[in-house]
């Protein structure tokens, strides 16, 4: 009798003993593979725990683990919220970031879209409300009209920079936001330069998006601007090449004569002053570059072959066409389209 009980105890302990482990090495060990960047999710609505990893792809390694880590910690539904992972986290970690609801504060990059959409489509995939959301908010006649700008322009309310924002943040909070910006940017020195140049804000952000697509250094930013703001003031048509395939090839490197000849309002070959909008969200530096910018005579510039970024500046339309020439020459030699 008495081994009898010492072989059940002795099961029932190596049984215990085996649970134990087993359910420590789910709730503690770490569950998530190696991945080289932290991963962040979105998740807009509730959702079960299943459809939570179906559609997010969570790199989990053992998903029969973290199934039953859910099971014991009676943990089913995920709240909405901005959730980030990080390589090695144990199913308790993860269970315990999902309960939180997540970051409340995310951190967007604002800078390399182009236009509405672009802008959308980074707010979409950071925040809780989707790209579409905020494309109808951009566009809504009311808030246009109330900030006294358009279709065209609305993307130049947005200063590009890394901001954090509440992950749950409202399209129209988002605006709001914006309009802040702009009106803590926009002081009177900035105004009264703006002024001087005979050029509304409006303007002198459009101007400064050009500047911003002509080069790839801040260094001959203010040139630049000086050159764009002399063709202006003659009457002279900007003759942009980004602005010849904005809304239609924007990632040309080069520009055909059916580009410079289209009907595309952005075309500043066909039609003399400003584009009706950007063209890029100008960093502030682009922005100061049109306000500063430089006093010379040149009317005329090319890029530099050799794809240094930088341009030659020409005072007469023969010195103009030699570089141009060059570029071309060089351009060819690389095929580039």
């Amino acid at each position: 009798m008495k081994k009898s009980i010492k072989l059940v105890l002795l099961v029932f302990g190596l049984v215990t003993t085996f649970l134990s482990v087993f359910i420590y090495h789910v709730l503690f060990s770490s569950n998530l593979e190696d991945v080289q960047n932290d991963i962040t999710i979105s998740c807009r609505n509730q959702k079960s725990i299943e459809e939570f990893i179906a559609l997010n792809q969570l790199p989990l390694r053992r998903s029969f683990d973290f199934k039953l880590a859910c099971a014991i910690k009676r943990f089913s539904k995920v709240k909405p919220g901005n959730y980030r992972f990080t390589a090695g986290m144990s199913n308790t970690e993860i269970i315990h970031h999902l309960r939180s609801g997540g970051i409340p504060v995310v951190s967007v990059r604002l800078d390399s879209a182009t236009d509405i959409y672009g802008i959308a489509g980074v707010l979409g995939a950071s925040m809780r409300y989707d790209s579409t959301e905020f494309i109808t908010q951009f566009l809504d006649p009311l808030l246009l009209d109330s900030l006294q700008t358009d279709s065209f322009n609305v993307s130049g309310l947005i200063l590009p920079n890394t901001y954090e924002f509440y992950w749950n943040m409202s399209p129209k909070a988002f605006i709001q936001r914006m309009m802040k910006e702009q009106t803590s940017f926009w002081t009177a020195d900035r105004k009264l330069k703006a002024q001087a140049l005979g050029l509304s804000e409006k303007e002198i952000v459009i101007l400064a998006s050009i500047v911003k697509a002509e080069t790839a250094t801040l260094e001959e930013a203010n040139m630049i601007a000086g050159l764009y703001l002399n063709r202006l003031s003659i009457g002279m048509p900007l003759q942009s090449d980004p602005t010849a395939i904005f809304g239609t090839r924007k990632n040309a490197q080069r520009v055909y004569l059916s580009d410079i000849q289209s009907d595309n309002p952005y075309n500043t070959y066909k039609f003399k002053g400003l584009p009706p909008g950007p063209i890029n969200l100008p960093e502030a530096a682009y922005i100061e570059a049109v306000l500063k910018a430089s006093t010379h005579r040149y009317i005329y510039m090319c890029a530099q072959p050799g794809g240094t970024g930088r341009h030659n500046f020409a005072l007469s339309l023969s010195e103009h066409e030699s570089n141009r020439r060059s570029y071309i020459r060089w351009l060819n030699s690389r095929s580039i389209e």
